[in-house]
């Protein structure tokens, strides 16, 4: 097992779609002290190769987990091993946790919850395909898929040689609703010998600042709170409220697009950036006229235009 070390740290936790290269590089700026990739399929990586966009970084990210998922052993070792080679990030993390449709479909990630044996198998299989490498691996998990099983699936990961574990305290069927339950993090702190990464529920810089001191965990992460506010990253460091200007919005969201160009065709990023611009902007006075001049435009150009525009009324 490589050894992982991490000290009240808070985290960009992988939202699919919107931690990208760009908006890690820019939480990084903000304070966030790790950054997790978006999903990568293992069978894709295996066998049509890497996704340049999910997996593309720079070295301003680091520490950075690259995040895989499937539900082949020997699949995920091997894609794992892929990614090493290729990339050469500071960890490879397993999902076990996404929920939605499609991967549940696919037998994948959340769904392997219910078989705490299978998830072992695959984090040792990668721990031992990654020993050479000296990359630790990491996973990110659910209580479990329709019953609380945390106490399983910790121990099962635990023995597979596993250098970090990251709780969404909700159960995978649970998606996003009811209340996460936070005394689980504390749970599993008590119980493990690798660091625990605690998330859910983070909306502000006082969320993490009371999860730290209600479950003793190493590490917070922000999800959907970063998503809509980056600048809870800030927050947390300077210990106070953040209220960024309409202009500050605009351009973190300039500073974002230009980013995306790096790894991305340029009119696909333009289409992108609205999926964010809508967080950013969530209950902001002046989204009406973002949604007239930003998310009806129909290619880079009229978007750029809009932006500007509407930056020069705010100024």
């Amino acid at each position: 097992m490589s050894e992982l070390k991490i000290n009240r740290e808070i985290i960009l936790a992988p939202m699919a779609g919107y931690t990208h290269s760009a908006f890690r590089r820019l939480c990084k700026w903000l304070g966030a002290d790790r950054v997790y990739s978006e999903l990568m399929n293992a069978t894709g990586i295996v066998f049509k190769g890497i996704e340049k966009e999910l997996a593309y970084f720079t070295g301003e990210e680091r520490p950075i987990h690259l995040q895989i998922y499937g539900r082949n052993p020997e699949e995920i070792a091997k894609a794992a091993v892929k990614v090493v080679e290729e990339y050469k990030p500071d960890a490879v993390d397993i999902n076990f946790g996404c929920s939605v449709k499609k991967v549940l479909k696919a037998r994948a990630a959340g769904y392997l919850l219910q078989f705490p044996e299978i998830m072992g198998e695959i984090v040792k299989e990668t721990v031992n395909a990654l020993k050479p490498y000296h990359v630790p691996v990491t996973a990110k998990i659910r209580l479990g898929f329709s019953e609380d099983n945390l106490e399983k699936i910790a121990e099962s990961l635990i023995n597979a040689g596993v250098s970090l574990i990251a709780l969404h305290p909700r159960l995978a069927k649970e998606l996003f609703s009811g209340k996460a339950r936070w005394e689980r993090i504390k749970d599993l702190k008590k119980l493990s010998p690798v660091p625990v990464v605690g998330s859910g529920d983070i909306w502000s810089w006082r969320d993490i600042e009371r999860m730290f001191e209600e479950t003793g965990c190493d590490g917070v992460m922000a999800g959907r709170g970063a998503i809509s506010n980056p600048w809870i990253f800030k927050e947390f460091k300077e210990k106070r409220d953040y209220k960024p200007t309409f202009a500050e919005r605009i351009d973190f969201l300039l500073q974002e697009l230009h980013l995306m160009w790096e790894f991305m065709e340029k009119e696909r990023a333009c289409k992108e950036i609205k999926m964010e611009a809508v967080q950013l902007f969530k209950g902001i006075r002046g989204k009406a006229r973002l949604n007239e001049k930003v998310m009806r435009s129909k290619n880079c150009e009229e978007l750029l235009r809009g932006i500007e525009e509407i930056k020069s009324e705010y100024l």
